[in-house]
């Protein structure tokens, strides 16, 4: 019993101890995991937040890349409006109540490219423990600018019927549409550059008349190339007519191509007081917006239509082949990819109007005037309508591309067939029958040719 005794109290005895080892073993333990949960917590925090900000970048960089193309692709490229685009992008394509706070944006246009640069904030669910309150991104792209140079004719009809129905005055507003659209007011690596084509009973040419129908012999004369020019009318009555600054179209083996006037000479004008040369003058090729936006405001109208001389004329300008233009007019050769060259031709009616020897001919349609004005032959190259078809496939086979509009056409169903015929193809030509609709074909002309300028 006492045996027993002795061993039960040193089994407590030698138990204590190690049991006391063994609870200090298990504090201290405890102590190394508390220690150790504290930079592990940071450390998953970390990822957590890493990841959080990776995806915040990831979609900076598509909300910026997207803001940028936008942006390149505007036809205004005034800072404010570039600006406005970017920020319109940013914000739809970047959700800030899940990836931050958009806190700064750098736009950089230059010539020859578009650099945009934005920064957002994101906030830290851990990290802010260690003193991390949030996370920086940053994302930036550059858009280079590509696309051609811009070469548009515009042919406007400014004959006497202009001026029933307010009609010049919507011509005006449309054609100043699109002049503000196309002509851009910041520096681009392309240019654009426009040639304002007004026509009637012909083409006035002004000062260049001498260069491009020959100089003209002082005194009368009964065979053309006088100051006067006598003839006899219809009625086999004597008329004399003075020599114009307008010309005609020019007749011969050249009479479809743009050959340059000293190979093939213009036409002469010899008009009537009756239906005189046109008063608004042809402007060649230039980018000087408020020059062509003076030219549209001063249009007036009066005379007779001879559409196919106004086509032939927005071809001319066009030409590098015709040689009389210099400087800012010249235009750039065909077939170079780095250039477009367009026609938009618009009228209110049909063609009308085609010369013998200068004269309006007397086999031109009604409302070309007074047959007591007219020569006693016929049209050397035919009637209007016959030789701007002809003229439509020849400068469509340059490569220029041709718009047609018309303007209360709705029962002129020769008119509509040749516009039809002519444009490059259905989806370039327009009508219109209100000048809200004559506005808003000239604009949609106007963003089709801007759209040509980039290309990406």
């Amino acid at each position: 019993m006492a045996m027993a005794k002795l061993r039960a109290n040193l089994s407590r005895t030698l138990r204590f101890p190690f049991s006391r080892v063994r609870a200090e073993e298990r504090g201290a333990v405890a102590i190394f995991v508390a220690l150790a949960i504290v930079p592990a917590t940071l450390a998953v925090g970390a990822a957590l937040d890493y990841a959080r900000a990776a995806t915040a970048r990831s979609a900076l960089r598509a909300a910026v890349d997207a803001a940028a193309l936008a942006a390149a692709r505007e036809t205004d490229q005034s800072p404010a409006n570039l600006r406005a685009v970017v920020e319109r992008y940013l914000r739809a394509n970047f959700d800030s109540a899940l990836h931050g706070t958009l806190d700064r944006l750098e736009i950089e246009p230059s010539a020859t490219a578009l650099t945009v640069r934005a920064r957002a904030t994101v906030p830290t669910n851990l990290m802010h423990l260690a003193g991390f309150e949030r996370v920086e991104v940053t994302a930036e792209t550059e858009v280079m600018l590509s696309g051609v140079n811009l070469e548009v004719a515009l042919v406007l009809d400014v004959t006497g019927s202009m001026n029933q129905y307010n009609r010049l005055v919507d011509l005006k507003a449309a054609a100043s549409d699109l002049v503000n659209i196309v002509l851009r007011d910041t520096p681009s690596a392309f240019y654009t550059k426009i040639a304002l084509v007004p026509y009637s009973m012909g083409v006035n040419v002004g000062a260049l008349a001498d260069t491009v129908r020959g100089s003209v012999r002082p005194g009368e004369c009964t065979t053309p190339g006088c100051e006067y020019y006598k003839f006899q009318n219809m009625y086999n009555q004597w008329r004399s007519f003075r020599i114009s600054s307008c010309v005609s179209e020019r007749t011969g083996p050249h009479a479809y191509t743009d050959a340059p006037p000293s190979v093939a000479p213009v036409g002469r004008t010899y008009p009537s007081s009756n239906n005189p040369c046109l008063a608004s003058q042809l402007r060649p090729l230039n980018s000087n917006k408020l020059a062509l936006l003076s030219a549209i405001a001063s249009l007036t109208a009066s005379g007779s239509t001879a559409g196919h001389i106004g086509l032939a004329w927005g071809w001319y300008t066009l030409s590098p082949n015709f040689g009389v233009w210099t400087g800012e007019a010249r235009p750039a050769p065909y077939g170079r990819e780095d250039t477009q060259k367009i026609l938009v031709l618009m009228t209110d009616g049909e063609f009308n109007t085609a010369y013998c020897n200068g004269v309006i001919a007397r086999n031109s349609e009604s409302g070309s005037g007074s047959a007591s004005d007219k020569i006693n032959c016929d049209a050397t190259n035919g009637r209007s309508f016959e030789q701007a078809r002809r003229l439509c496939t020849a400068i469509k086979a340059q490569g220029i591309t041709i718009y047609t509009v018309g303007l209360g056409l709705r029962d002129n169903a020769t008119a509509i067939d040749f516009l039809r015929s002519c444009a490059s193809s259905p989806q370039h030509f327009y009508t219109a029958e209100t000048g809200g609709e004559l506005r808003q074909a000239f604009r949609q002309i106007a963003n089709r040719i801007s759209n040509l300028r980039i290309a990406r």
